[in-house]
């Protein structure tokens, strides 16, 4: 008997595929997250450009909109990190439906000042046009590596303010060659390196993640928080991650089909790179028939 939880890619049905067709650029529902407005870290313009370039009848905001972690003195805010609220503010004035579901380094009242959104309960479940049910959640509830106070209180924003420049300059440097890994070794002993370790590893419970889906009567779940990109399965569950505007730039697009992508802004030509479709197999009734 196989057990349905076991996570392998053989399990992937057949006729699933991932191609690269071009993106579009009208969709039925965009998923973004891990903005991180309010660090030096985030790509305000391009996430702007994206934002204008693109256009959807519902927007989520996948949590890590405003980094609630960095107030203080390593607060920043660019001219275009504003635009990117100004652009979402606008979005909502168009007709757009944005939903916003917190993340753990979200400043909930910064962000209803901000873009007039109320955060949603933690999650809800999404209907694609042909029917799949997916349950969208931040994803740091499924992080067993730590929690957001604990570390808080830990580090300190200054301190955390730090880990954030580190490790936007780590992903910068890191093919810099030996220069880069000798000036990287000085910080392996700093307190605040565990952030930073952080900021680039997460711990994720497949176990708990499949099960709080199974609970909603998913057929998938999608998430931010790692700032990974990715699709997968885990056991029936398709676990997809729109990744991030720190280092990725990459968003879920949900096609008015109802067909999934994971599209991204490319950051050198300053256009949407190429789209990877998801094509899934089944509904949750067959999932749990099997």
């Amino acid at each position: 008997m196989v057990n349905e939880y076991q996570s392998v890619p053989d399990r992937m049905r057949k006729g699933t595929i991932a191609s690269f067709p071009l993106p579009s650029t009208s969709y039925r529902s965009l998923w973004i997250s891990d903005f991180h407005l309010g660090t030096r870290g985030c790509k305000a313009g391009a996430l702007h450009a994206f934002l204008r370039t693109v256009e959807a009848e519902h927007l989520y905001l996948v949590g890590d909109i405003v980094d609630g972690w960095n107030l203080g003195p390593s607060w920043y805010w660019s001219g275009a990190q504003n635009d990117v609220v100004n652009e979402i503010v606008a979005w909502r004035r168009h007709g757009v439906k944005v939903t916003f579901i917190p993340g753990n380094h979200d400043q909930i009242g910064l962000i209803e000042s901000l873009l007039g959104v109320s955060p949603h309960c933690g999650e809800l479940v999404h209907v694609t046009a042909d029917g799949c049910r997916m349950l969208v959640v931040h994803g740091h509830q499924f992080d067993s590596s730590l929690s957001s106070a604990r570390w808080l209180a830990l580090i300190g924003s200054k301190a955390y303010g730090a880990a954030l420049r580190i490790n936007e300059w780590y992903f910068r440097e890191r093919f810099g060659g030996e220069r880069a890994t000798r000036s990287l070794s000085g910080y392996w002993k700093a307190p605040v390196w565990s952030a930073v370790r952080y900021l680039t590893a997460v711990d994720l419970d497949e176990h708990g993640l499949f099960d709080f889906a199974r609970k909603h009567k998913a057929d998938g779940i999608i998430c931010g928080h790692t700032h990974r990109a990715e699709q997968r399965l885990i056991g029936s569950i398709w676990y997809i991650n729109d990744g991030d505007w720190v280092q990725n730039c990459t968003a879920l697009a949900e096609n008015h089909d109802g067909s999934l992508s994971l599209i991204r802004w490319d950051l050198s030509s300053g256009t949407l790179a190429r789209a990877v479709s998801l094509e899934m197999r089944g509904s949750y009734e067959e999932h749990a028939a099997s």
